[in-house]
């Protein structure tokens, strides 16, 4: 009998979604299900950022362009909170220059994925962030 088995099952990766439209919060969710991770949704980046302090999640998912706080602002935001500095964060965005991505960098973002996002790409950031097992959808 293995003494190290504690009986509980692995609890599931928190992901955070910071996006204004109702069906890209969706459609990110059904996306990544395949992991069986709990999500918490924001509308905009002020909301976010007091879910983030609220929820502590294991990884924030915001679009760029939003009402009352921008994605850029909301990360760097949460790279300032010192309990939540290391929280993995990925940018999604339909900004295509290279000045937007500078900016991602320069304010801490983990990843940065440009909108219409490939599912190929989200699941493969999602999974090397998390450190999650490959999953067939």
């Amino acid at each position: 009998m293995n003494s190290n088995v504690t009986g509980g099952a692995k609890k599931a990766a928190k992901v955070l979604i910071v996006e204004d439209t109702k069906t890209i919060t969706n459609l990110l969710q059904v996306y990544l299900m395949g992991w069986g991770l709990d999500f918490v949704d924001a509308p905009n980046g002020a909301v976010g950022l007091k879910r983030a302090r609220e929820q502590r999640p294991d990884l924030i998912i915001s679009d760029v362009q939003m009402p009352e706080m921008d994605g850029f602002a909301l990360c760097a935001a949460i790279r300032g909170d010192p309990k939540l500095h290391d929280t993995p964060f990925m940018l999604l965005t339909s900004l295509k220059d290279d000045a937007s991505r500078q900016k991602g960098k320069l304010v801490g973002a983990s990843a940065f994925l440009n909108k219409p996002v490939s599912v190929d790409d989200l699941r493969s950031k999602v999974r090397d962030i998390l450190k999650l097992p490959a999953t067939k959808y």
